[in-house]
Parts: C-alpha cells; sequence; structure tokens
C-alpha cells in the first residue's frame, strides 16, 4: 500500500511515518497543494495511495481544501464510493467539533486523528477503516 502524508510540520511528520511505513511505503509533503499534486500523479502513473493522512493547518492550501479537491477528483474519474475512494484521514491539533464535521460532512474524510498523535490512536483508527484486522 502507498501511503501519503501531508503535513507541514516535520516532528509530525517523522511520528506519522514511524508509525505507518510498516503498512506500505510513505511519500511526504508539506503544503495541501503538494498532497493534491501527488494525489492526482498517484491516479495518472495506476499507483494510487492507499492511505492519505492529511493536517488541516498547511501553508499554500490547507487540508479540508486538499480533501474537497481529491474528492471532487475521484468523483470526476469515477473512483469514489467505498471500494474505490482513498482512504483519507485528518490528522490535526484542530478538535473543535465544527472542525470534525466540517471534515466529514463537507470534505469526505474518512477518519480524523487529534494531535498529539498516539501509536494505539493509528492504530484503533486503522482498525476503523479496515486497513488493520
Amino acid at each position: 500500500m502507498r501511503i501519503l502524508i501531508a503535513d507541514d510540520d516535520s516532528n509530525n511528520r517523522t511520528v506519522l511515518q514511524g508509525m505507518l511505513s510498516g503498512y506500505g511505503e510513505c511519500d511526504i509533503v508539506v503544503t495541501g497543494k503538494e498532497a493534491l499534486e501527488a494525489f492526482i500523479m498517484a491516479h495518472e502513473e495506476k499507483a494510487h495511495y492507499g492511505l492519505i493522512c492529511l493536517d488541516i493547518m498547511m501553508p499554500v492550501m490547507d487540508g479540508n481544501e486538499a480533501l474537497r479537491k481529491m474528492r471532487e477528483y475521484e468523483r470526476e474519474n469515477g473512483l469514489d464510493g467505498p471500494a474505490h475512494e482513498a482512504k483519507i484521514v485528518m490528522a490535526t491539533a484542530l478538535d473543535h467539533p465544527d472542525d470534525i464535521v466540517n471534515a466529514y460532512h463537507k470534505g469526505g474524510c474518512t477518519s480524523y486523528l487529534i494531535k498529539p498523535i498516539t501509536k494505539k490512536a493509528v492504530m484503533e483508527m486503522l482498525k476503523d477503516i479496515g486497513i488493520v484486522n
């Protein structure tokens, strides 16, 4: 499985990569724009990401906008629905209920992790979204 980690904080990227590298090849980007570009390129190369972790507060393009554009790309290319769409997890310090509702209902995220991220939380999320048993 290919995994994309998008976070502008190097410590957060390192922590997530350490926790997820045992489940697949991890690519790292720093902005939402880079995440969207990597997502599209992966589809064009027929090597899509099975898991994407997006921070919300990133420069150039925030994670919510990147999420919406990824889901739009999937719809436009017939890749939407549980069988085809990427599992996209918002990994962010934003824990206000409005932020969480916005990510799920307006953006279409698969799951939501609140920082600081723990190994236990990541394992539970991976189980909840069907990546591990």
